[in-house]
């Protein structure tokens, strides 16, 4: 069993930095669209849900171990990046019209996401009583929660359309932000940790959401104005 379990993390570990490298190769380095850019979002999309699921046993073995603060952050982590990698890659396969199915896949992964955001604050707060501080904790599970007043709104008024494109590109950022963060969270944290002290120690693992929804505003913005500018002409 032991033997599985440090190939299943050193296989973890190989393709979660390959995944870390190849990111910026469709992202910045090949033209949207072009055949190299989509040989090399798919090799992206296999390498991420290859570390999805490794992350996923990887929890369990340490539900199974008894360290169970670092299989509930992991398994939050883990449901944060499979729903951007399933979302920005089964909208290509709807771009003109989201089915219903589609609608319902996508908004019960975010309500569990919530869900466990939510669960992940209590945690927190439990863990605070007991004479632990756990930053992460209320830091990602407040970023998982911010979602809920959106996620209502949406429910009450569905959006039966969206743009394929932005909804595309924010999902592979999203899952880059989550990949960027898996590392320095776990990773990175030994060679930070002596860079790094005390509280500054959570600057690293809260920078990539920073950068990420900056990128994500950006590209928008940037599509929107490009769409429009098309639709004037």
């Amino acid at each position: 069993m032991e033997t599985v379990y440090k190939f299943l993390l050193g296989s973890h570990i190989f393709f979660g930095s390959i995944s870390l490298i190849v990111f910026w190769l469709p992202a910045v380095f090949t033209k949207k669209g072009g055949e190299w850019h989509n040989r090399i979002g798919r090799l992206y999309v296999r390498l991420m849900w290859f570390v999805v699921i490794s992350a996923g046993l990887l929890c369990v073995k340490n539900i199974f171990v008894g360290n169970l603060n670092s299989a509930i952050f992991l398994g939050f982590l883990t449901m944060i990046t499979a729903h951007p990698i399933w979302h920005g890659t089964a909208i290509l396969n709807h771009k003109k019209k989201q089915p219903e199915s589609f609608i319902k896949m996508h908004m019960g992964f975010r309500a569990s996401i919530i869900l466990a955001a939510l669960g992940l604050i209590g945690y927190g707060i439990y863990l605070h009583f007991q004479g632990e501080v756990h930053p992460l904790f209320f830091i990602f599970g407040i970023l998982g929660a911010s979602d809920l007043p959106a996620w209502i709104k949406e429910i009450k008024n569905p959006i039966k359309n969206v743009n394929w494109l932005t909804e595309h590109l924010s999902g592979m950022i999203i899952s880059g932000i989550a990949a960027y963060t898996a590392f320095f969270a776990f990773g990175g944290r030994a060679m930070l940790g002596k860079i790094l002290t005390g509280y500054w120690q959570i600057l690293p693992w809260v920078l990539p959401t920073i950068i990420g929804i900056i990128a994500i505003k950006y590209q928008k913005k940037k599509y929107e104005k490009k769409k429009a500018s098309n639709t004037s002409s």
